[in-house]
């Protein structure tokens, strides 16, 4: 089991950034490096080689660290980092998100696509290189995953930082033969705890979600008596697109224009039965809910209740 540290301070002064720069990229994955000082640059690196499963623990001070696509093209190892700063606050671009992660939260991130992480203030951070080849979870799960915020907690990622600190602080100790022992439990907890986190995830969006449609079903009940509502309409109003509104509404078993088509009949329906409004017209009460056409208005309300609007308000006002 391979054991490999390095502190700045063990290199003159105007060399420090510069070898940490080569260090990392050899050690970690190919980056651009910036830092807003680099003269007497303080940072270190501690990595854990357990063969199918890499740890490392970095501290370093404010950097902005950058991986292109021209360094992906150079180098891609397809590993999963799964980073937890114990220590400061990271702020990552990647993946389409932007999120800051703190002391106590992991997050993941893909090797294999481009991203921006930097800090502010100094960080102390672990971090678990698995292959993706060496994670048994789904490939449609991952990009859930990909730069979000997790907390750590008590459970599974708690005992999985534990397992980490420990292993990095005891590395010197084990023998060869260790290091597969250990990097099969560390990719059991890594399993475990993202498939945890795949759940959580999906209850979130889950609930997300069913808030979003009660939105937009509110919103349609408010605006049926507007002849222009429409399924673009209700996607710009909430923001998302046409496809995902087209999404959200397989569930109710009808189209968002069937939808709103029904919703506007059985108003009709509801005013046609009503002896208050009985000297309105047929055309006027379709008008009031959306169906300018009054030939439009009668044939969908007749394929609809069996009838023709006037024959369904003369049956119903009657008795």
């Amino acid at each position: 089991m391979l054991v490999a540290r390095f502190d700045t301070t063990d290199v003159p002064a105007e060399l420090r950034f510069a070898a940490w720069h080569e260090l990392t990229s050899t050690a970690l994955i190919s980056t651009a490096v910036a830092a807003d000082h680099v003269d007497d640059f303080d940072a270190s690196i501690e990595v854990v080689d357990l063969g199918r499963v890499q740890l490392s623990k970095i501290c370093y001070p404010p950097l902005r660290v950058t991986r292109s696509s021209r360094h992906i093209r150079q180098s891609n190892p397809d590993v999963l980092y799964l980073t937890v700063p114990v220590r400061g606050v990271l702020t990552v671009d990647h993946a389409d998100r932007d999120p800051t992660v703190g002391s106590g939260e992991f997050t993941m991130i893909d090797t294999s696509l481009p991203g921006v992480v930097a800090n502010r203030e100094p960080v102390e951070q672990f971090i678990i290189h698995v292959p993706r080849a060496e994670m048994p979870m789904r490939p449609a799960d991952l990009p859930a995953l990909l730069a979000r915020p997790f907390p750590v907690g008590e459970g599974l990622g708690g005992l999985l930082l534990t397992a980490v600190r420990h292993i990095i602080g005891t590395g010197d100790r084990y023998a060869p033969e260790d290091g597969a022992r250990l990097a099969s439990v560390l990719i059991d907890l890594v399993a475990a705890l993202l498939a945890e986190t795949v759940r959580e995830v999906a209850a979130a969006r889950d609930a997300q979600q069913r808030l979003l449609q009660h939105r937009i079903l509110d919103f349609i009940e408010r605006h049926l008596t507007d002849p222009a509502l429409s399924p673009s309409v209700i996607a710009a109003a909430h923001n998302i697109s046409l496809r995902y509104l087209h999404l959200l509404f397989q569930s109710q078993a009808l189209t968002a224009a069937a939808w709103i088509r029904q919703r506007r009949l059985d108003r009709c329906r509801r005013d046609l039965r009503n002896p208050g409004l009985a000297r309105q017209s047929v055309a006027a009460v379709g008008a009031r809910w959306g169906f300018t056409d009054a030939t439009a208005f009668s044939r969908a309300f007749k394929q609809t209740f069996g009838m023709p609007p006037g024959e369904y308000r003369q049956l119903h006002v009657q008795c």
